[in-house]
């Protein structure tokens, strides 16, 4: 991968992470704050407790992207950003370019996820 794509997919990545904390802040101050004298009856109460729990399901997804981006960050630095953890060929620059926390090359990204629906099914 040529120094100049892996320097703007880093930003990419560092952008991203950037507005995944600014969101997780922000959350913090305004989302997770009940008023016991805004929930007037049960309906009220049962209606709070979905929206945190819609609230919670969100934030760990942004958890686990920013695990994600930490990785790739990662090995950047230790120069195997870019390459399958299968079979160590390189991932294509459209695909990174779409998905640069990209771990896997799109044929073994396929097979991982039909293993899943496999198991799901």
């Amino acid at each position: 991968m040529e120094a100049k794509d892996l320097t703007k997919l880093k930003k990419k990545l560092l952008a991203e992470r950037e507005r995944l904390l600014n969101t997780a802040a922000s959350s913090r101050k305004n989302e997770f704050a009940i008023s016991t004298e805004d929930l007037a009856d049960e309906a009220d109460l049962t209606s709070a407790e979905l929206s945190q729990s819609v609230v919670f399901t969100l934030r760990e997804k942004e958890h686990r992207t920013m695990a994600d981006i930490d990785e790739a960050l990662q090995r950047m630095e230790d120069g195997t950003y870019g390459l399958c953890e299968e079979c160590d060929e390189e991932i294509g620059p459209r695909r990174l370019e779409i998905f640069p926390t990209a771990r896997l090359c799109i044929s073994h990204q396929e097979e991982e996820e039909k293993k899943k629906k496999f198991y799901i099914a």
